[in-house]
């Protein structure tokens, strides 16, 4: 059997929506993105949705909206994929790196505290919602608020997850999501910005269209070009409408992983305040660097296609040229030991079984 890491699940009702709109005439940003806004809004109890052509540039909204630039530093996780500090980079911010949970992966609302209090200019804090698992969101807006960082959430991996029964994205801070292929809910590639905050989401619908304002060709702010089209719109619309079936699905998966393969690996801690996770991806964590090769190579050989999710952004090459980082135990010891088996929309019960039997035989036969 041949295992995907992820595959998407595009049926017939995303096929006619994209033939709707092909029909149309109208294919650029127009009422199918104001319809697939609303309804993501909707679905996640939050006021305002801006849709954009990808992650990264809900990323670049939500970071210019803040009004960050040349020099400013910018607190942000150093266990995350490299658009959420690329983004930043790419805007004159400096980076100041913070460790992860070794357990949640993510931040420890306690490690902010104390960098945020080493790095009194610093503007905003960024936080990321790894594999779908949201941070501790009222210590960490708390923190922000204290030492007047503007805060802005990276849930790319975590569109239909909670913190304390309530839908990420329904708060005044920017949450961003991204919808591309391999995520619960795609649009083949885009993005969003959603908050409660009028006036961010104000300021992110200028920045998406060259700053423009209510009249056409009449730019009031700085801007650029980060808007998708009614295609990839359609996609999302239909996709929303099917989150629950989606999320059952990675949910129902990832139970499995767990029950059947705790024996031999451990997992991602789950904290009662974030509820049921996504499970955008599944992460195990063997014993050793050592074991999670070997176990990798053995899948790979029998069909089964893994990843060893990013390394932490201290790591990356680019990042390092540029900046001086320090030492981040934490996320070393995850990145060394970690792997994301297959998870996704199409992926099939029988795929599931097959994972797990290879895993379990890997580690009974050394």
């Amino acid at each position: 059997m041949k295992v995907p890491w992820s595959r998407p699940d595009l049926q017939v009702a995303e096929t006619r929506a994209v033939e709707r709109v092909l029909r149309s005439g109208w294919l650029g940003m127009g009422k199918v993105t104001e319809a697939a806004e609303t309804a993501i809004a909707r679905y996640l109890g939050a006021r305002h949705c801006v849709f954009v052509n990808n992650g990264t540039s809900a990323l670049l909204a939500a970071y210019l909206a803040a009004g960050w630039g040349p020099g400013d530093e910018v607190l942000v996780p150093t266990y995350t994929f490299v658009a959420t500090v690329s983004a930043m980079v790419a805007l004159g911010c400096r980076p100041v790196l913070i460790d992860c949970d070794p357990g949640t992966m993510n931040v420890d609302p306690a490690e902010v505290e104390r960098v945020a209090r080493e790095h009194p200019d610093a503007k905003g804090l960024v936080v990321v919602d790894v594999a779908g698992l949201s941070c501790d969101l009222d210590p960490l807006e708390r923190i922000a608020a204290e030492h007047h960082l503007t805060l802005v959430e990276d849930a790319a991996e975590a569109f239909g997850g909670t913190y304390r029964g309530r839908y990420l994205g329904a708060r005044p801070h920017a949450t961003i999501f991204s919808f591309h292929i391999a995520k619960q809910v795609t649009a083949v590639e885009g993005g969003a910005v959603v908050t409660d905050d009028r006036k961010l989401a104000e300021a992110c619908r200028r920045l998406r269209s060259h700053g423009e304002g209510p009249q056409k060709y009449i730019h009031t702010s700085l801007g650029l070009n980060l808007r998708p089209t009614d295609l990839n719109s359609a996609i999302a619309l239909a996709q929303v409408r099917r989150t629950g079936t989606f999320l059952r699905r990675h949910r129902e998966y990832a139970r499995q992983y767990q029950e059947r393969l705790a024996p031999y690996c451990t997992f991602q801690t789950i904290p009662e305040y974030a509820g049921d996770p996504t499970w955008m991806v599944f992460q195990i964590l063997a014993p050793d660097r050592r074991t999670r090769d070997r176990l990798e190579a053995r899948l790979r050989r029998r069909g089964v296609q893994t990843r060893r999710a990013f390394p932490p952004m201290h790591q990356q090459p680019y990042l390092r040229q540029r900046f001086s980082f320090g030492k981040y135990p934490h996320a070393d010891w995850v990145y060394d030991r970690v792997l994301s088996l297959p998870m996704g929309n199409g992926i099939r019960p029988e795929e599931i079984d097959y994972v797990i039997d290879r895993t379990v035989e890997f580690f009974r036969t050394g």
